[in-house]
């Protein structure tokens, strides 16, 4: 048996244990890089060091850059602003937390910034009747998804992409590669969110009882911080500020960007060391690192061969650029709404990169539309973990097909149409 086959019967095992849940993902990562080691394919030296990738390195501090944030205040700070700006109007808290928590997502950890997001939600609702949490929760964390797009550091998909970009191409992106059509996609959620989807919230959940907010903050693990001393605000500010200095610049790799803020957040008290460590998701860490692995063991199998052999012998090799982009874009936010969208992507960037070479397009447009679309995915809660947060809300599964499938059916058109505009086949 070829090696290309045996990488794709373990990607075969390895997406049916994502998508039954027989093991948790984290673990059904890193056995499918034991399996590429036990083949022959990889050593466990070239397939395990994804785990010391730049790629998590950059997760993991800008993870505890974030909760530094939120241990410092800086949230509450933010829900007092918005609470000035918007008064009783529903409608304008949701546009303004939406901006607000779609900013903040470009730079930090999106569940970092939903943690925020919650608090500042419970203590609205709490202190005004004129608010309702569902109507609430489900839009503004769907505002964190959108903003992890605008930047390349904002979520996992994109930081996975490139290091598969990277790997398979030599190519590369820049910070602020993604801006451009990431700041359209937020302003489409915007209108969606503060128009049509407000009215589909009141079809669809405005008539149910409220949950108890003490409940929904105790589940989500949410909850109020001590005050603390303004210097350390003003601290937190200055490190942050500086971060983005870095990140527009390039003057150092963003891995490192990422790793310098995380020391000097602990290194200046602004969070204690086991809090630090208590902030990172480990099972992200690891299911990113063993992705990471799975997509380095794909490559020297030969898989991205074997499915771009395969695709040009069905299609032949006069495929339109655009119809292999509208289906890869398709095939990503499918998967993404049933398995982690940073998987999505292992799965289905490598054989689309090989299809790149081997037809002569652009693997850059590429990358970009499927790490688009793998975030993008909101209809189910399975696709990330920020959108299951949103269950603490008190929806139902069908809500967010209810909720969200016009919105996902306008950023795949989006996706599709503007991606080629500003990165060109």
């Amino acid at each position: 048996m070829s090696p290309s086959v045996i990488g794709l019967l373990i990607l075969a095992v390895v997406i049916v244990l994502f998508l039954t849940g027989w093991i948790p993902s984290a673990q059904a990562a890193v056995l499918g890089c034991i399996l590429f080691v036990l083949t022959g394919i990889c050593s466990a030296t070239e397939v395990f060091s994804s785990m010391a990738d730049s790629t998590v390195i950059l997760v993991v501090g800008m993870l505890i850059v974030g909760e530094a944030m939120f241990s410092v205040g800086l949230a509450y700070d933010v829900g007092n602003f918005i609470r000035r700006v918007t008064g009783n109007n529903e409608r304008r808290l949701i546009f303004a937390a939406g901006l607000i928590s779609a900013l903040l997502s470009s730079f930090l950890s999106n569940v970092t910034v939903i943690a925020m997001a919650i608090s500042i939600i419970n203590s609205i609702v709490r202190t005004s009747k004129n608010f309702r949490s569902k109507q609430l929760y489900l839009p503004i964390i769907i505002g964190a998804s959108f903003g992890g797009i605008l930047t390349l550091v904002g979520s996992t998909p994109q930081v996975t992409a490139m290091n598969i970009l990277q790997e398979t191409t030599g190519a590369t992106l820049k910070i602020f590669d993604f801006t451009a059509i990431g700041a359209i996609l937020v302003i489409t959620y915007l209108l969606h969110a503060t128009f049509t989807g407000y009215k589909l919230g009141d079809k669809i959940w405005g008539s149910r009882p409220e949950e108890d907010e003490r409940e929904i903050a105790e589940d989500a693990n949410m909850s109020f911080v001590a005050e603390v001393p303004q210097y350390k605000k003003i601290m937190m500010l200055v490190i942050f500020l500086g971060m983005i200095v870095l990140f527009a610049t390039g003057v150092i790799p963003v891995s490192l960007t990422a790793a310098l803020g995380a020391v000097a957040c602990v290194a200046l008290r602004l969070i204690g060391e086991r809090k630090a460590m208590a902030a990172v998701d480990w099972r992200i860490v690891i299911r990113l690192g063993g992705c990471l692995g799975i997509a380095k063991g794909l490559k020297a199998s030969g898989f991205g061969d074997l499915i771009s052999g395969g695709f040009i012998k069905i299609f032949g090799d006069q495929v339109s650029p655009m119809v292999l982009l509208a289906v890869a874009v398709l095939l990503v936010m499918i998967i993404s709404n049933f398995i982690t969208n940073s998987t999505a992507v292992v799965i289905v960037l490598p054989p689309v990169l090989a299809i790149c070479t081997a037809l002569g397009y652009n693997p850059v447009t590429y990358t970009m539309a499927i790490a688009y679309g793998a975030n993008l995915c909101i209809c189910p809660p399975l696709a990330s973990a920020q959108m299951a947060l949103a269950m603490a809300g008190g929806y139902k599964f069908s809500d967010y097909v209810k909720y969200g499938i016009l919105l996902e059916i306008l950023v795949y058109i989006e996706i599709v149409a503007l991606t080629p505009l500003f990165f060109p086949f």
